[in-house]
């Protein structure tokens, strides 16, 4: 009874360690399997994230591409839009009636190839700043002014010019008379106020005066002075007029008194008495002989005045007394 106790045990310790092995080495392989799977996610995630930086290197390099493209499109339409407006310009040169030569293919060529920019490769990437690949105006676009080859001259059909048989514009008008150089243009001078003044001694030579001693001086017609014209300021008076005349001509004349009181003693060294106890000047303005003296008479244009001697008061000479 006792063996078969004890092989039991045994055999029952033998099954329990030989499942606690099992269990035991199914427990490292999970371990190990689940390992590998970590190691396998993380090795796909990395795969992954390559594939998806090459699948965004690739697109990039394709959008570049696309632009070089397009650009070079773009460059080459240009080019052929640069050609096309040279040989319009020449068109319509010659449609003005100039001539221009045409350029020549050669010329075309080059400036086509010389416009033609290197392309960069597919793998390099445009420096920031440096870019040759901005895209130039196309022919829809607005010229710049100044730059521009392509503006058209004017035809003939422009707007004609104003003609000569405009209206003048006020106060540029070419048909207003210039004065000539030597022509000067004067106003008129208002004319000077004057009077007549004439001096005689008739009676006394009438008289035989003439021939007495001393008065050989005398003029045998006994004029001493003819009618002369003379100017004349606003309030001169007869004696004034009188004054200017002797000093003008160098005719002696001697006078006293001052003012309406002047009194003609002398003129041409004849003096009162000189022809008896009656005789001396007298003067008449326009024909009548005031009873003033000639330092009060105030002369007015166109006045005759007349200086008389007389051997007798007046009477020998008609005098008015006025």
């Amino acid at each position: 009874m006792n063996k078969k106790k004890i092989s039991i045990v045994a055999v029952s310790a033998v099954v329990i360690v030989s499942l606690g092995l099992g269990f035991n080495s199914i427990f490292k392989k999970a371990n190990t399997l689940e390992t590998d799977n970590n190691d396998t996610v993380v090795s796909d995630q990395s795969i992954e994230t390559g594939d998806e930086l090459n699948t965004e290197e690739a697109k990039v390099d394709k959008t570049e591409t696309k632009k070089e493209n397009k650009e070079n499109k773009k460059n080459e339409d240009t080019t052929d839009s640069s050609g096309n407006s040279n040989e319009n310009t020449s068109k319509s040169t010659k449609t003005d009636g100039t001539e221009t030569k045409k350029p020549n293919n050669d010329e075309v060529e080059k400036t086509d190839n010389s416009s033609e920019k290197p392309k960069p490769s597919n793998n390099e990437k445009p420096k920031p700043g440096n870019s040759s690949e901005k895209p130039k105006p196309s022919n829809n676009e607005k010229p710049k002014p100044g730059n521009s080859s392509e503006k058209p001259k004017p035809s003939n059909n422009e707007k004609p010019k104003p003609s000569n048989n405009e209206k003048p514009k006020p106060g540029n008008s070419s048909t207003k008379p210039k004065p000539e150089n030597n022509q000067t243009i004067t106003s008129p001078k208002p004319k000077n106020k004057t009077v007549t003044i004439a001096i005689s001694c008739k009676t006394a030579i009438n008289n035989g005066l003439n021939k007495k001693p001393g008065f050989s001086h005398l003029p045998s017609n006994g004029i001493i002075l003819q009618n002369m014209k003379v100017e004349f300021n606003e309030g001169d008076t007869v004696f004034d007029i009188l004054v200017k005349v002797t000093r003008k001509k160098g005719i002696h004349m001697e006078y006293r008194g001052s003012g309406s009181n002047t009194y003609i003693e002398g003129i041409n060294n004849l003096y009162e008495f000189d022809g008896g106890s009656n005789s001396g000047w007298m003067y008449s303005v326009n024909g009548v002989y005031p009873n003033y003296g000639v330092g009060a008479y105030k002369v007015k244009s166109s006045d005759v005045i007349k200086f008389n001697y007389t051997c007798n008061l007046g009477a020998d000479l008609g005098a008015r007394a006025n």
